[in-house]
């Protein structure tokens, strides 16, 4: 039980950050700032990366074992991770924009 409840936190906290930089990513492709976008996209698919990991090392495994509850509960995990982590990006990002930085700038 306590392995499960530490590979859905794991799955969550990385889950929520890789949404962050994906949003962010996003939004800097729509930029006038190169730099700012490959700083962004380092970080997404960076944290993907690890994602990928962390799903087939232990979400991989509640599949071939048949631990069906265990896939439920990381779907919801991950649907809401990921959209707090887009949500609060979105709403930081915008907070901070300016210049070349800001969505449409050219």
């Amino acid at each position: 039980m306590m392995n499960a409840l530490l590979i859905l936190a794991g799955l969550a906290a990385v889950s929520f950050i890789q949404n962050a930089a994906f949003t962010a990513v996003s939004r800097s492709r729509n930029s006038g700032d190169v730099a700012h976008h490959a700083k962004w996209s380092v970080a997404s698919n960076g944290v993907w990366f690890v994602r990928q990991i962390l799903i087939y090392s232990s979400v991989w495994k509640a599949i071939e074992t048949g631990s069906y509850g265990l896939i439920a509960a990381a779907g919801v995990v991950y649907v809401a991770s990921t959209t707090a982590g887009s949500c609060w990006m979105m709403a930081k990002m915008l907070r901070s924009e300016t210049g070349k930085q800001m969505v449409g700038a050219r």
